[in-house]
């Protein structure tokens, strides 16, 4: 019997209570090759959750052998704390890629008796290392083509081919980057260390050479869930389709619309063409947007149909305010512009730091820190920004090598008989605690490996919550606020210059509808009538944008009908009892747009049953028994009606 501390007490009713209908047929479909296309703000992470509570709860699923991957440590930990929410106290594997086939190769190593393989987190590093000194102005740029083929498992001896075929044009010839990109290889192989890609390349290598090893991970991983799946590289594509092999048991979800990372390889084209890819799976879309008003969420549809990218995503809410634009002279004006439009919000907000003002570039970050400085309004900066009491604590933890030297100089402070007054004032007892929390999910982990963790969850931010925030548009990706400035609205930044290909321009405007949706209230956009001295126009995704025409997106109310329709009558009877069988509010189980569209288009087979409604096609065949004698006991009233009024 397992101990008090991990027994499972989910309640399959309370996962289920506060979803939608979408949600819910995402969340409870029988098929387990599940692809989720989940709209901004329409509730990735909530589904994702529930999913795994739902099916160990119901037993069709274990919690040892559920794996839900992730690209952040943050996202994971979320992942986490949800399902302790909900009651499950059995460990689920979640993490990101690299964190979780880290783990899996350093077990792999120790039970072949392999000599384990030293983790570099700098590439740059490494690489400078490999280049003749002659490269070394080009030193960016060939790390940047080495992560764009290392992101796609491209080798060094079939870069060039591939960088051509792709019209890549680095500041340093084809030639040159693939014989830097060759000597970097060669290097780390003398040097027996591998980088964060290699982690997954050699995990890849191992699955397809030592079925053994291959069966016994798909075995250990045999619930395999992807969050953020509009984000995977052809690297972890292959790592995906190696541990579902054989079983197909796969909950993928993601919102092409919010690929936003093509130029670290990103490939959305999974999700895209996600029914080629996996024949038989099933599509849930989650249209509903419950994080923004209308007004925001028509703005960014607004975008994305200005950028060739049409999306049906409607907004849940009520009414709210109007979307306001604003054109300054320049960056400064500009600027003064976004101080203003703070000074006129609720100072709760900006206590609370409910407040983010969005820039393109990391440039544009400077004009905006000035600005508000110069009012006297507080901005929110990184706990372990440079020459910080914060970072040199980081510094010092990171200088221990090893694992076990990291684990005793944690140990050392936050064991020492005399622990400060105030902890939280403390930088290295809050580093040091920092470490161990590391450590519980990195058992192995180093200095460097910590560093690296440090900078990329900010695990210090949490207590400094007030300030306004200043992120670039990439950055605020995940996050939200009540009030959100976009700027730089133009030409120039948006799309940026350097986006001269319709693929490129067409995540632009993906990447400003991410910036857009980030606001659930009020949303400012502005732009500079000059910037660094050269002329500027308005975006060409937003030219034609009119907030004050912008109506309400919500989802149509159903057809008005009269009371009488049988057909909607026997729906409504149907629904209400499949509702208290699983203990759902009945909009929860069938909402009334699916409702009137089933009365609207009388299906008669469960292709037209999925056609008409949001239930996809596996559901909709899973229903097509309950729904269709209904629909067809209603023909048969009307005609009869017909027949007696045309006597």
């Amino acid at each position: 019997m397992p101990p008090p501390s991990t027994v499972t007490f989910v309640d399959p009713d309370a996962v289920l209570a506060d979803l939608d209908a979408d949600q819910l047929a995402a969340v409870t479909t029988e098929s387990q090759l599940v692809a989720v296309i989940a709209g901004a703000g329409s509730g990735k992470t909530r589904v994702l959750t529930r999913r795994i509570a739902h099916r160990i709860a119901t037993g069709s699923a274990e919690a040892r052998h559920t794996l839900a991957l992730t690209f952040t440590r943050e996202a994971a930990g979320e992942i986490r704390k949800r399902l302790h929410r909900l009651g499950l106290r059995e460990r689920v594997e979640a993490g990101t890629f690299h964190s979780v086939m880290l783990g899996v190769l350093k077990q792999r190593w120790t039970d072949t008796e392999q000599r384990p393989l030293t983790i570099v987190s700098d590439r740059r590093r490494v690489v400078g290392d490999a280049l003749d000194s002659s490269d070394q102005r080009a030193l960016s740029a060939i790390v940047a083509e080495i992560d764009w083929a290392s992101a796609r498992a491209i080798t060094p001896d079939a870069y060039a081919s591939a960088a051509r075929r792709a019209h890549r044009r680095p500041g340093p010839s084809i030639d040159q980057v693939a014989a830097s990109y060759a000597a970097y290889e060669k290097l780390k192989r003398r040097r027996g260390v591998i980088d964060f890609d290699d982690v997954l390349s050699h995990t890849i290598r191992d699955l397809r050479r030592d079925s053994d090893f291959a069966d016994a991970l798909r075995w250990r991983f045999r619930h395999l869930l992807v969050d953020e799946a509009q984000d995977l590289n052809p690297l972890q594509h292959q790592l995906v389709d190696l541990l579902r092999a054989q079983r197909d048991d796969l909950f993928l979800v993601g919102d092409p619309a919010q690929a936003i990372f093509g130029f670290n390889g990103a490939d959305p084209g999974l999700l895209i063409d996600v029914e080629t890819r996996f024949p038989g799976v099933e599509i849930v879309r989650l249209p509903v947007n419950h994080r923004c008003t209308p007004q925001i969420v028509g703005t960014g549809v607004h975008v994305l149909r200005a950028t060739g990218q049409p999306n049906p995503l409607v907004s849940h809410r009520g009414d709210g305010a109007a979307v306001e634009l604003s054109a300054a002279d320049d960056e400064t004006d500009e600027a003064a512009v976004a101080v203003k439009y703070v000074l006129g919000s609720d100072p709760n907000l900006v206590r609370s730091g409910q407040i983010a003002i969005l820039t393109r570039t990391r440039k544009q970050l400077a004009a905006f820190d000035t600005a508000l400085s110069r009012a006297g309004l507080p901005v929110r900066r990184s706990a372990t920004a440079a020459g910080s009491p914060l970072q040199n604590a980081v510094r010092q933890a990171a200088a221990n090598g090893s694992p076990s030297r990291l684990r005793g100089w944690a140990h050392d402070i936050v064991d020492a008989p005399n622990p400060p007054v105030d902890p939280d004032a403390d930088p290295e007892w809050r580093v040091a605690n920092a470490v161990l929390n590391f450590l519980r999910e990195n058992t192995r982990g180093d200095g460097a490996e910590f560093r690296a963790w440090v900078a990329t969850t900010n695990p210090f931010d949490d207590a400094n919550t007030d300030g306004i925030e200043l992120l670039t548009f990439h950055a605020a990706k995940g996050r939200e606020w009540n009030t959100v400035i976009v700027t730089g609205v133009e030409s120039g930044l948006m799309p940026h210059k350097s986006a001269t290909t319709a693929a490129t321009k067409a995540e632009e405007g993906r990447l400003l509808y991410v910036a857009v949706t980030r606001a659930t209230d009020r949303l400012l956009l502005t732009r500079a009538g000059r910037r660094g001295g050269y002329t500027r126009t308005i975006s060409p995704f937003t030219a034609d944008l009119d907030a004050a025409e912008l109506t309400p997106a919500a989802p149509p109310p159903p057809r008005r009908r009269a009371a009488t329709d049988p057909l909607i009558t026997s729906l409504r009877e149907w629904r209400d009892t499949s509702a208290r069988k699983v203990g759902a509010l009945p909009t929860q189980f069938c909402s009334d747009r699916d409702l009137a569209a089933i009365a609207d288009h009388r299906p008669s087979t469960s292709e037209e049953l999925a056609e008409a409604t949001s239930f996809g096609i596996l559901t909709a065949s899973r229903l097509a028994d309950q729904i269709l004698p209904l629909v067809e006991s209603a023909k048969s009233v009307q005609t009869e009606t017909s027949t007696i009024t045309g006597a």
